[in-house]
């Protein structure tokens, strides 16, 4: 699950990246617990890391995901573990999404 987590961006989500202080107000989780799921995998940064002056930024894929892992934190009172457990279900919860989306434009 840790593969090449600072790859780049799609040219289809390049146009809709968020920076991580953006993330951070919008998840209420810190830089640090953002890198923490960055380094488990749930998310990759589409920009960042290993240049040091280019702030982490994320596409819209990654904001959706820890939005989904920020309510179950914070409503259910998942901590990293849980969110360890549950992540993978979102992620492939996600992909199916996005097949149903293509296959529903055909």
């Amino acid at each position: 699950m840790n593969e090449d987590i600072f790859q780049s961006a799609s040219p289809e989500n390049r146009a809709s990246l968020h920076a991580i202080e953006e993330i951070v107000h919008i998840t209420g989780f810190s830089r640090h617990t953002i890198a923490i799921f960055c380094r488990q995998g749930f998310v990759a940064p589409a920009e960042g890391p290993p240049d040091a002056e280019v702030e982490w930024a994320f596409d819209d894929d990654a904001l959706r995901m820890l939005r989904h892992l920020a309510q179950l934190h914070h409503q259910h009172g998942l901590d990293v573990d849980g969110l360890r457990l549950v992540g993978p279900i979102l992620a492939e919860l996600e992909t199916l999404r996005a097949e149903v989306r293509f296959l529903r434009r055909r």
